[in-house]
């Protein structure tokens, strides 16, 4: 009672507070109500209407564009634009057309619109809707028939349950992809889950690519973890998550946030979100509560009966740190940000990467999750995708396949969704054979190609040039020979990989375009498959045992346990144990997995480094960094280089060049407590106690 009686005195101190600051305030006479109303009018006719920073982005963009037509064309841009005559912006969409490598419909008529936003912009007025109506159909008649631009829509297909399920399988027991540290084996999922659950936009869980650098995410501040009575099963307590979208689109930090309620999931963990963030929050250590270290802590606790819940609280420097975060490099190796969000780039391309490696044929977006999610839920599907109309849906997230049983309802005999719904799925032409990356020999013959041919033997001529006059590329570091020789080595690198993933993507066509009818001629004639296109169960074996023991356990159903029902399950605490101890494991690089990294299997248990039974000296070509880096799985630690020289390259490449040269750090040598006052003193130290020679 006294602490409400000192908020209540408080909560009228600042009543008489703002009430004597408003008194003392100078009081306005008519004239300057009239002075101030002009001002914002004019401000606004300046500014206009405020819109998205996204919007605004785009406005810009074409501004850029306006203004390169107009110095072509030798006149003012603000003049010519705000002449609003339609023959001007006729001409701007022919001369966009011939110059730029535009090809859809689509992408001129979006541009459109943005340019009337800019005249808009300029004008301080709506464009005249007669000249917006010419321009408009001129644009979707004569100038899309002179230039053939594409009308087609792109497919937008809808990842369904069954969808999901298959490609987190892969996942976790298949995928055995190089990540940079393991916490995105585990923090990935979760914005997957999330948006499958909550139909959310990638930027309203991790750094959208509109507002690079913002570092707006879901952050601990917008979980709430609360422990409640099993309405279902009295005696027993259930965790309950609840989500609070601050960053939705159209919505960002405004008063109008979106709350989603998440539930344990005892059929499969790996649809569990719960259990997802608390390894992740286990491996912050963002529990207020001391005490809270294992997941056993937290599945014990119990409401009392005087109680409906008891929250799980952060710490007060957890609040704003987003969950899903990125990495970054240091000299020890690769660790994750303690406050950086994951951008939405990276994001995508690991569900790109996922969804080509686990066969499917349609690329695996972001927005597959969530326009299946809008096609499951029904009566609330504004405010879930958070819409201002419902035609929305309608137009971009409606799939293009019927859901309904148009046929059976037809003749009158019962619906037989179970098939509709399997011709429905995105994994329909799922297969796992697909070619995932080129072979070597199509990596070679790529390199045969004319234009990438030319500009290799540009670079040589570069190259050459500065061997006669400097002696060497490395000395002609700063001249104008050597800024072109690097940037001809961009250009090469990233039309490189543009011929690479072109190969890939029609390698991956043909293959989906020819393989059933392989299959169904074979069948035929009596033939069994050939040996590369037979699918055969792959002995998957990982870098370290927890997802060893994960890629077992996780398809497993609590449901048919025989455990006693009021304690907490054996078999999500260790999933949830291991979820927290990749969480501070850092990725392998794929040249290192060769066998001299042992990996591990389901039933062997990596052997760990003691620090005090490791030798000092170490082989010639094994880097002291790895081999104490803790965050790394010990089974690849004393990993050994197959030359002096891959060594070196790597020390600098992955570590040196994170530290100063006079820096002071101690010996990286888990047997080795000397510290080192610079990197020269630490080749020094390397050579002489460790005999490894950088």
């Amino acid at each position: 009672m006294a602490i409400q009686h000192f908020q209540f005195v408080e909560g009228k101190s600042a009543k008489r507070c703002r009430r004597r600051l408003k008194s003392e305030r100078p009081q306005l006479t008519p004239e300057d109500y009239h002075a101030r109303d002009a001002a914002r009018v004019a401000r606004f006719l300046v500014t206009g209407k405020k819109y998205a920073d996204a919007t605004t982005k785009a406005v810009d963009r074409v501004q850029r564009f306006w203004d390169r037509f107009c110095a072509f064309m030798g006149v003012d841009s603000n003049v010519y634009l705000t002449a609003c005559a339609g023959e001007n912006f006729r001409r701007y969409a022919d001369w966009r057309l011939s110059q730029f490598n535009v090809t859809k419909q689509s992408t001129i008529w979006v541009e459109w619109k943005f340019l009337r936003l800019l005249y808009k912009r300029v004008a301080g007025k709506k464009m005249d809707e007669v000249v917006g109506e010419q321009v408009s159909e001129f644009i979707l008649g004569p100038l899309t028939d002179e230039y053939g631009l594409d009308l087609s829509v792109e497919c937008k297909p809808t990842l369904s349950v069954e969808d999901l399920l298959s490609v987190l399988h892969y996942h976790w027991c298949l995928d055995t992809s190089a990540v940079p540290h393991e916490r995105y084996t585990v923090q990935l999922p979760l914005p997957m889950l999330m948006t499958a659950y909550m139909s959310s936009r990638p930027g309203a869980l991790i750094e959208s690519g509109c507002v690079r650098g913002s570092n707006d995410a879901l952050r601990y501040r917008d979980v709430v973890l609360r422990v409640i009575p099993n309405p279902e099963e009295p005696g027993r307590h259930v965790l309950v998550m609840e989500v609070t979208l601050m960053f939705m689109k159209g919505k960002r930090n405004k008063s109008q946030p979106t709350t989603y309620i998440f539930h344990e999931r005892d059929d499969n963990l790996a649809l569990c979100a719960i259990s997802h963030f608390l390894a992740l929050a286990l491996a912050d250590r963002a529990f207020e509560a001391q005490g809270i270290d294992s997941p056993e802590d937290i599945l014990r606790i119990e409401v009392p009966p005087y109680r409906n819940s008891l929250q799980l609280r952060w710490r007060s420097e957890m609040l704003d740190i987003p969950i899903v975060r990125r990495t970054y490099h240091t000299a020890h190796g690769v660790r994750i940000s303690p406050d950086r969000a994951l951008p939405y780039d990276a994001f995508n391309q690991y569900l790109q990467r996922l969804g080509r490696n686990a066969g499917l044929e349609d690329p695996l977006t972001p927005y597959c999750i969530r326009r299946g999610t809008a096609n499951a839920v029904d009566a609330e599907r504004n405010q879930v995708l958070g819409h201002s109309r419902a035609d929305i849906f309608e137009r971009y997230y409606l799939s293009q396949k019927v859901k309904r049983d148009v046929q059976s309802a037809y003749l009158g005999f019962p619906a037989r969704e179970s098939v509709i719904r399997a011709v429905g799925m995105m994994s329909l032409t799922r297969d796992p054979r697909v070619p995932k990356e080129l072979t070597d020999e199509q990596k070679a013959a790529i390199e045969h190609d004319p234009h990438l041919a030319e500009l290799n033997r540009q670079k040589q001529d570069l190259a050459s040039d500065m061997r006669f006059q400097y002696g060497s590329v490395p000395k002609a570091q700063g001249t104008d020979l050597h800024a072109q020789h690097g940037k001809l080595e961009r250009t090469i690198q990233s039309e490189r990989r543009f011929l690479r993933k072109r190969a890939r993507d029609n390698i991956r066509v043909e293959f989906f375009a020819k393989i059933d009818t392989i299959e169904i001629e074979r069948q035929l004639l009596g033939l069994s498959l050939a040996d590369d296109l037979k699918v055969e169960d792959p002995v998957v074996q990982f870098t370290c045992v927890e997802r060893a023991r994960l890629s077992r356990s996780l398809f497993r159903s609590l449901a048919s346990s025989t455990e006693e029902e009021h304690k907490p399950h054996p078999h999500r605490m260790q999933v949830i144990r291991d979820w927290t101890a990749l969480c501070n494991l850092q990725g392998i690089p794929h040249r290192q997995r060769d066998s001299r990294c042992e990996l591990v299997g389901l039933k062997e248990e990596p052997s760990s480094i003691d620090g005090d039974m490791t030798p000092a000296v170490c082989p010639a070509t094994q880097c002291l960094f790895c081999l104490g880096n803790e965050q790394r799985a010990s089974n690849s630690r004393p990993y050994s280089f197959s030359r002096p020289d891959k060594l070196r390259r790597h020390v600098y490449d992955c570590h040196l060049r994170y530290l100063a040269s006079d820096a002071c750090f101690p010996c990286p040598h888990p047997a080795c407590s000397e510290n080192m006052w610079g990197t020269t003193h630490f080749k020094d130290h390397a050579a002489v106690i460790h005999k490894v020679y950088l």
